[in-house]
Order: structure tokens, then C-alpha cells, then sequence
């Protein structure tokens, strides 16, 4: 039987179905230089190019399409057949994955109540950035805010959020004239990085003019941070004063909005969903699985309680 290494022909799939050889990289675990050699591998076995590299671009030649739908397609054969192998353990398994803003805060007090209630069922909590591939990584429950990535699974609609001002009772003491936040330094104001796919979640502008001040601070003077939580944080040690999520304040114990209501919040532009893959024909002996799932989504629910 004469076969490429196995390795190169993931390589090679990866980089078609993801669009190039970063995006491989990252799903497979290793650098683009690794799944460009890989892919050489597969080209040197066959005796054939299987993608035209030009300007950063990659494009398939006629002999890759024509080996790209059979490769797949064995691939694939043998991860369900290695799924069916391991149905066992997967069926008593829940793999449930979010965001880095959403998992210490939210999704893990949520775990922590269902295991309570379910001790012998096993769970794996996931870190990843949208989009995941929920059939190929056997994901569960998707927590996300980026609902639109997955119209061909179940979105279930959890929350809406909205920010608010939030630093320390003696950080107002020591840095705010007469109490009033608009007048802060713009030294003392942390700003929230929300990534380069976002052009519209609330920034210190925005809440300045909710707050009846006409004011653009200067974000070169201030702290800027890579997400919520790190901002939270910050504004916890007395760092400077944050916009932060009524989600991430309410679920650290005893943290409130300070001074309580009295400052507008701004509504976060995406409402938080629950993603449940959506399989062709889900197999009947996985109905307690999916009841399990069910539960899991209840505890996860219960942010509405909270907020």
C-alpha cells in the first residue's frame, strides 16, 4: 500500500479547508513553516504540485483538487471511526468551550454548580478564539458572543451586558475631584483592547457623552489592556478606573459598580449565545448526553440571576 506520510496529508487537507498555511498552522499545533514542509512531502511522494504559491496566495492546482476530496473524505472516515471507538468515553463526557473574558468569571462558577449536582460526569472547559470547529473538535457547548460565526448550528440566546465605570473606593478618595468621574486624568483611565475584528465596543469617548461631557481622551497617556478581565483586575488593584462588564464585576463576590448606579453603563453591541452543534442524524443512545447538555445550559442561564 503505497502512502504519504500521514502527516503531510493533514497538512495538505488543513491548508485547503483553511485557507492557507497560518490558519493549518494553528489548528494543527505548529508553525506555517511546518505545514509548508509537510505539504512538500506530499507533493514529493506524489510527484505532483498540489497548490500554486504566489504573493502570500495560495491556490490549488488541478491535481489538488482532484486529491483534496478523496483526501478529506479518508481523513474524515477515520476520525468518525476512531469517534465510534472512543463513544464511550465521549458519551460521558461534555466538552464545553468559550472565550478568555467569559471562563474564570462566568463559565466556571457555572461548571462548578453542575458538577454539584452531576460528580461522575466528566468535563473538559475550552479557551479558544471564534471560529472552532465544533463537529471536528467535538465541542459541545460554544459560550461566545460571536454568534453569527455558526449559522449552521443552534444558537441559543443567553445575555446582554453592558459596561460600566469601576475602580476602587479609595481610588476615588485619592484621584477624583468632588467625586465626579469625568473630570479623571486620562493617566488614570485603562483602556480595553478588544482585538482588530471590533470597531464597536464602548470606548471612554462613548461614555464621556452618555454622561453628558463632550470629552476624547488621549488612550497614549492611559493603561491599555487585552480584555476585560485584565482590565477588571487593574481597576481592583487601584490601578485606574475601567469600563467593565456587569458580568465580570457581579461575578467576583461582594463587587459592585462604585459608587452603585450612579454612572451610565454603555450596552455591549453582541449578545452572549450558547452555540450546540448541529449534527446530521444525532444518535439515539446519545439522548442522556444531550440531556446532560441541557442541564449544563441551565447553569449557564443563571447569569440572568446575577446581573
Amino acid at each position: 500500500m503505497r502512502l504519504p506520510p500521514l502527516n503531510s496529508l493533514k497538512a495538505f487537507e488543513a491548508s485547503v479547508r483553511l485557507g492557507g498555511f497560518t490558519a493549518a498552522a494553528s489548528e494543527l499545533g505548529v508553525s506555517p513553516a511546518a505545514v509548508s514542509m509537510q505539504v512538500k512531502k506530499a507533493e514529493d511522494f506524489l510527484g505532483k504540485t498540489l497548490f500554486r504559491r504566489t504573493n502570500n496566495s495560495l491556490h490549488l492546482t488541478d491535481a489538488g483538487r482532484y486529491y483534496y476530496p478523496t483526501i478529506s473524505d479518508a481523513l474524515m472516515s477515520i476520525s468518525v471511526a476512531t469517534d465510534q471507538l472512543l463513544e464511550n468515553e465521549a458519551r460521558s463526557r461534555i466538552v464545553i468551550s468559550t472565550i478568555q473574558s467569559l471562563a474564570e468569571k462566568w463559565v466556571a462558577p457555572a461548571v462548578s454548580r453542575f458538577r454539584s449536582i452531576h460528580p461522575d460526569i466528566g468535563l473538559e472547559l475550552r479557551i479558544e478564539s471564534d471560529p472552532v470547529d465544533l463537529l471536528r473538535t467535538q465541542t459541545d457547548i460554544r459560550v461566545t458572543s460571536e454568534g453569527h460565526l455558526y449559522p449552521q448550528h443552534i444558537s441559543v440566546p443567553l445575555f446582554t451586558d453592558s459596561v460600566f465605570p469601576y475602580f476602587t473606593e479609595q481610588f476615588q478618595k485619592q484621584n477624583l475631584v468632588k467625586e465626579d468621574l469625568t473630570k479623571a486624568p486620562d493617566n488614570l483611565l485603562i483602556h480595553t483592547d478588544w482585538g482588530e475584528q471590533y470597531a464597536s465596543y464602548p470606548t471612554w469617548s462613548a461614555w464621556f457623552r452618555a454622561a453628558g461631557t463632550a470629552r476624547t481622551p488621549d488612550v497614549r497617556k492611559g493603561l491599555r489592556v487585552g480584555g476585560a478581565a485584565v482590565a477588571f483586575a487593574l481597576a481592583s488593584q487601584g490601578a485606574g478606573v475601567a469600563l467593565v462588564p456587569k458580568m465580570v464585576i457581579s461575578a467576583q463576590s461582594g463587587s459592585e459598580p462604585y459608587p452603585q448606579s450612579e454612572w451610565p453603563g454603555l450596552p455591549l453591541p453582541y449578545a452572549f449565545v450558547a452555540i450546540l452543534p448541529k449534527h446530521a442524524a444525532p444518535p439515539h443512545e446519545n439522548r442522556r448526553k444531550a440531556a446532560l447538555v441541557q442541564a449544563l445550559l441551565s447553569n449557564l442561564t443563571q447569569i440572568d440571576e446575577q446581573t
